[in-house]
This record gives structure tokens, sequence and C-alpha cells, in this order.
């Protein structure tokens, strides 16, 4: 990485009165690094991901067992039973 690249990444003097970063520290920009090496397609991509799975885990943990009859199996589904087995 070059210098340049380096020293934009570094906080400015604003910023750093913000924060409440001594001049002589050297830090950079987390918030100003995530904004320059994310990518807003790839981050929906992911959270439209996990909401389908967790919607899918709902689905098949939840919803399915308690509309499922197993009594022929000989269980009990104490869910459409109101509680008695």
């Amino acid at each position: 990485i070059s210098t340049t690249k380096l020293y934009q990444k570094k906080i400015n003097k604003e910023r750093r009165q913000q924060l409440g970063i001594a001049d002589d520290e050297d830090e950079y920009d987390l918030e100003m690094a995530l904004d320059n090496g994310t990518d807003p397609f790839i981050t929906k991509v992911i959270a439209g991901s996990f909401i389908i799975v967790m919607i899918a885990l709902l689905v098949v943990g939840v919803v399915i067992p308690s509309i499922t009859d197993y009594s022929s199996d000989g269980l009990c589904s104490p869910i459409q039973n109101g509680g008695k087995c």
C-alpha cells in the first residue's frame, strides 16, 4: 500500500476532535475504511440470505410441527390437543 493511500485513510483533524484522539496518535478511521471497502450489493445479498434462512428455520421448526398430525405414529402433539396427551 502506498504512502498516499495510507495518508488518505488517516483520520482528519475534525474527526480526531470529534472522537477525542490526540494528534500524535497513529489511528485510522474505521468508518471511512469500511465505507470504502464494502460493496452495498454484497451487504444486501448477505442480509437477504439471512432473512430467508431465518424464515425457513421458523417454518421447519415451528409451523410444520404444529400442523402435523403425529397421533398415527403414537406420538403426542400438545399443540393440537390443548396440552393433553
